[in-house]
């Protein structure tokens, strides 16, 4: 297992800035935004740079998109052409390990042709959707990627929280539609997390851990919130997870953009993290 950190909540740098200063610390991965990614491959100077960032650090990469946010012709060809940034950056430079990908109630009905497209668009890195196959409609439509290496999931243990105490402040079908992870568990155990883990046809390529309420996704410090941080690390532990945990909170929200208070709260809870999963046995 590596442990890495979600990026893009850190404005007071720029987007490489942000690489180059998370990549050269103690992180094993970093993650940037989809959207970010798109401007950074945009200017030859800055996707160089990437590159040259992530092959001299050794850090894994991994990229955070959105399928289309409609099946819409604009929604769709804006999404193609971002793939088609991505597709030519991984072409040149053969750095994204994992490319993944949050999926909107308005399509949730109907994703395959917009995974086949990353897929032959996207070489070499595996292609994760968060937070999908969750009922037997949306099982079915990746059914027939069963035998495709480079297919999995992302998970992210926020939604999953909520998902598992039964609520959420929208309703949306994310948090309402998984049979493997509904009811009302107010404080998830060990077995809990570990249930829903081993309930996925597919196999977990990254993980994005943050805390909350059990109502609401704040994204909040690791330290802070209803998940009982040492149950879940015992159960990533006791899965034999082996691919990314992503931390993604946001001191950016917190502090608007103040560089001191974002930097070091960051790095405390990577620490608290770090120290809860080397106690587990």
């Amino acid at each position: 297992m590596k442990t890495g950190l979600a990026i893009w909540h850190y404005p007071h740098r720029s987007f490489v800035e942000n690489a180059d200063f998370f990549a050269n610390s103690s992180l094993e991965s970093i993650s940037i935004l989809g959207f970010h990614m798109i401007e950074i491959c945009k200017c030859e100077a800055d996707a160089q740079r990437l590159a040259e960032i992530v092959a001299s650090t050794g850090v894994v990469l991994t990229v955070h998109h959105k399928l289309p946010r409609s099946h819409k012709e604009e929604d769709v060809a804006f999404f193609k052409d971002s793939i088609d940034l991505f597709g030519a950056w991984q072409k040149k430079y053969g750095l994204i390990s994992i490319l993944s990908f949050d999926v909107s109630d308005s399509i949730r009905d109907r994703v395959a042709s917009y995974l086949d497209y990353v897929l032959e668009q996207v070489p070499a890195c595996k292609v994760a959707v968060e937070d999908f196959g969750l009922t037997e409609m949306e099982r079915a439509q990746i059914e027939y990627l069963k035998d495709e290496p480079r297919f999995g999931y992302l998970l992210d243990m926020g939604h999953l929280n909520i998902r598992m105490h039964g609520k959420d402040e929208k309703g949306y079908a994310l948090f309402t539609t998984s049979a493997s992870e509904g009811g009302v568990i107010e404080h998830p155990k060990t077995a809990d997390f570990l249930y829903a883990f081993r309930s996925k046809e597919f196999p977990v390529f990254e993980i994005h851990l943050h805390n909350n309420d059990g109502k609401l996704d704040l994204h909040e410090f690791l330290e802070v919130g209803d998940i009982d941080m040492r149950e879940l690390a015992q159960a990533i532990y006791d899965f034999g997870f082996d691919g990314i945990v992503t931390i993604e909170t946001v001191p950016g929200d917190r502090y608007e953009g103040r560089r001191e208070e974002s930097d070091r709260d960051i790095w405390r809870t990577i620490h608290y993290w770090e120290e809860l999963y080397a106690a587990c046995k």
